[in-house]
């Protein structure tokens, strides 16, 4: 069976932000086969640089995707590993 054969995956990351001041956090949270993963980012602003507040959110969200992505990347090289044998590294 080929790759095209196979029945197309849908994922939903659902994101949350929190501002306080000039501090944002952002929580990305996706559903992964029987278990939820989530990714945490964080941003400061100085006020002195006057950026919009968005910015700071954009960043954490940024960061709290990273951070998902990082375990999706590990749980991948785990399934490779259990079919090789092999360690593996995936990026």
């Amino acid at each position: 069976m080929s790759h095209k054969d196979h029945d197309k995956s849908k994922y939903n990351v659902k994101i949350r932000v929190d501002m306080h001041d000039d501090h944002a956090k952002a929580t990305a949270r996706m559903g992964w086969r029987d278990v939820e993963l989530v990714g945490k980012g964080e941003a400061d602003l100085d006020p002195d640089d006057h950026y919009p507040a968005r910015v700071g959110e954009e960043l954490a969200v940024a960061r709290a995707l990273t951070h998902l992505t990082r375990q999706l990347f590990v749980a991948t090289a785990g399934d490779v590993e259990s079919v090789t044998g092999e360690p593996v590294s995936v990026r």
